[in-house]
């Protein structure tokens, strides 16, 4: 049975800028090879693109042999637009078989924090 973890760095965007932050999918297989993706959607005002409004996308993670993972990350971009508050994207994994069916598909939501920029304070 295939796990997948999420994690984002930074832990926070800024809101009203162009920025960044990175989400890292982990995809661990304990038991038979197998190849995997993900679907990515990220709700208004969040884009997949760094200039312009991008909500859904697929990343191939590949082949994930027994008992290995596999990590890839997806950049989810903030811009002139993004209010300051809790964004929840959603991470929808598919697992194949060697057939090429789908064996397994689950989904895990990420909260991305999106805060106004603090001056620098000495």
């Amino acid at each position: 049975m295939v796990d997948f973890k999420l994690k984002a760095h930074p832990p926070v965007v800024f809101a009203y800028s162009p920025n960044y932050i990175e989400v890292t999918i982990r995809v661990e297989n304990p038991s038979s090879v197998c190849w995997s993706e993900a679907d990515v959607s990220v709700p208004e005002h969040l884009s997949l693109s760094p200039d312009g409004s991008l909500r859904k996308g697929r990343v191939r993670i590949g082949i994930v042999g027994e008992k290995e993972y596999v990590e890839k990350a997806v950049r989810i971009y903030a811009g002139t637009y993004t209010n300051p508050q809790v964004y929840r994207c959603k991470i929808t994994l598919y697992t194949y078989n060697k057939d090429g069916v789908i064996e397994k598909r689950m989904e895990k939501p990420i909260d991305i924090r999106c805060e106004t920029k603090k001056e620098p304070v000495l």
